[in-house]
């Protein structure tokens, strides 16, 4: 499901003419090698460090990213909407 999930995303982040594409891309490409830690999981290194917690680490600023995507998407879609409410006006 994940895979499919970020298929999809980049399908559209290649095809949109949105601002914040970008955004998109690193979370998309972020994700896809943050679940490559899921599934080739390695014991922890010294004892201290392994994949799950390298995923769990590299989760924070994908997170970060993706709710600024969806900001800027709200932006985008609410000054979009109001153009063309302007338009027929």
């Amino acid at each position: 499901m994940a895979v499919a999930q970020l298929l999809i995303w980049a399908i559209w982040a290649g095809t949109t003419r949105h601002s914040s594409h970008w955004k998109l891309w690193l979370v998309v490409v972020g994700g896809g090698m943050a679940m490559l830690l899921e599934v080739y999981d390695f014991p922890p290194y010294q004892g201290f460090v392994d994949a799950h917690a390298l995923w769990h680490a590299a989760t924070i600023p994908l997170t970060y990213i993706w709710w600024s995507f969806i900001k800027d998407d709200a932006v985008y879609r609410t000054s979009d909407l109001t153009k063309k409410k302007d338009k027929k006006c």
